[in-house]
């Protein structure tokens, strides 16, 4: 049972970050800040620092090209961002997972990362119009700020439950 904790809590924020958080802080785009949830780097980065880098890069692969097929138009946008972070910012390491602020650091690193690919990509085929100053102004600051505060939030709920599952995993292989 505890095999389908980590997959479920990350479908679950998939599914949040998709629809229902789009009804809870609506945008008719006459707003100057834009909050844009990216729960799925917060996820993928801290199963990859609690799991590895091999988890890491599954999950990345596997909801991102979920989130392309539910909720975009470019097909391995989502896929390649999420894959790329899944492999390249993740350090499986105890003096990492012991450290919240180097956690956060990491996130904040990934969410900066995909924020910027995305604008580039939109950007170089002409979905975007934006500046770049004023997109670092109201989409990146916001973004940054809004999954900083869900990774703070989430700490020490994902620690409980990675523990439980890696407990658990160590009794089914005695």
């Amino acid at each position: 049972m505890s095999r389908i904790y980590i997959p479920g809590l990350v479908f679950f924020f998939f599914v949040m970050e998709g629809t229902l958080f789009q009804l809870l802080v609506p945008n008719d785009k006459g707003d100057i800040v834009e909050f844009v949830p990216r729960f799925l780097i917060v996820l993928v980065i801290l199963v990859g620092i609690h799991f590895g880098r091999a988890s890491s890069l599954l999950y990345g692969l596997i909801f991102g090209l979920m989130y392309d097929i539910v909720y975009t138009q470019l097909l391995g946008v989502y896929l390649f961002g999420l894959g790329l972070i899944g492999y390249f910012l993740v350090f499986p390491y105890k003096r990492v997972q012991d450290s919240l602020l180097a956690q956060l650091g990491l996130i904040v690193v990934a969410i900066v990362f995909f924020e910027y690919y995305q604008y580039g990509l939109f950007l170089l085929i002409g979905g975007t119009d934006l500046a770049p100053a004023l997109f670092a102004q109201s989409r990146l600051l916001p973004s940054v700020v809004l999954n900083s505060v869900f990774a703070i939030l989430l700490f020490y709920p994902f620690y409980k439950i990675t523990e439980h599952v890696k407990k658990q995993a160590s009794l089914r292989e005695r």
